[in-house]
């Protein structure tokens, strides 16, 4: 997963606005200014509590954009989230929209109501089964679950499994960006360390490095360089950082 970008975000506001002028717009000719903004912000609450507190964790905007709300772990919002964090836009709003323009310069793209309701914004929708690991890390778990699978041999990760997903599986300490997010206190990890895919073809799995400061080492102390893959047979181990932390691929 990866934060959506300011302008995806933009052009997502802009047709929620859209949408809830259309909704509210006749009120204005029957009742007044007043009673309009009265009901466009009473609208505004519930428009934006329930899509994102929903299933889709969306608004209309959002979903035309491909983009979601998700929690530290990477999970979908629930009502109450969704709650807080429109309470947050109100914030936003105040400070002459500069709380909406944080989500141009912060390092995960977060606005003000995303930081006070501890929200990011991210490309595609949540990702399904993932689970703590640690104080706000995650991943997707597989459960003893049939196929191909990255298992934690030492470090924080140990004894657990995560799923290699079509799209790649990440190892690192960003809790959205990563499907294995381990903490900030552990040793030679960068934010986004390195990736593993699998490739149905030649029934090898492909290890990458994403240009981490500490490197991603076979065993037999080959670090990779980041852009030159190396591909690996079920069973065969690597180092993320240090051997502090060893994963075996299977």
């Amino acid at each position: 997963m990866v934060y959506a970008n300011f302008g995806k975000r933009l052009l997502a506001y802009l047709i929620d606005v859209l949408v809830l002028n259309v909704l509210c717009g006749m009120i204005i000719i029957f009742y007044g200014y007043y009673v309009y903004m009265a009901v466009f912000w009473v609208a505004g609450a519930l428009y934006y509590i329930l899509f994102e507190g929903s299933s889709w964790h969306a608004t209309l905007g959002k979903r035309a954009m491909g983009i979601s709300v998700v929690d530290g772990s990477g999970n979908g919002i629930e009502y109450g989230t969704a709650a807080v964090r429109y309470l947050g836009r109100i914030l936003s709003s105040l400070t002459v929209f500069v709380g909406y323009l944080m989500a141009a310069f912060t390092e995960n793209s977060q606005a003000l109501h995303d930081k006070v309701a501890g929200t990011f914004v991210i490309d595609g929708s949540p990702v399904p089964g993932r689970y703590q690991t640690g104080a706000g890390q995650a991943g997707n778990f597989s459960g003893g679950q049939s196929g191909r699978q990255i298992v934690g041999i030492s470090g924080e990760f140990a004894g657990r499994a995560a799923s290699v997903s079509p799209a790649g599986t990440m190892i690192g300490r960003d809790p959205v960006a990563c499907q294995i997010a381990l903490s900030a206190s552990a040793p030679g990890v960068s934010r986004h360390h390195c990736q593993v895919d699998y490739n149905p073809q030649t029934r090898m799995f492909i290890l990458n490095d994403l240009g981490s400061t500490y490197g991603t080492y076979l065993l037999n102390g080959t670090r990779l360089k980041s852009g030159q893959p190396a591909a690996l047979k079920s069973g065969e181990r690597f180092c993320v950082g240090s051997k502090a932390n060893i994963f075996e691929v299977r």
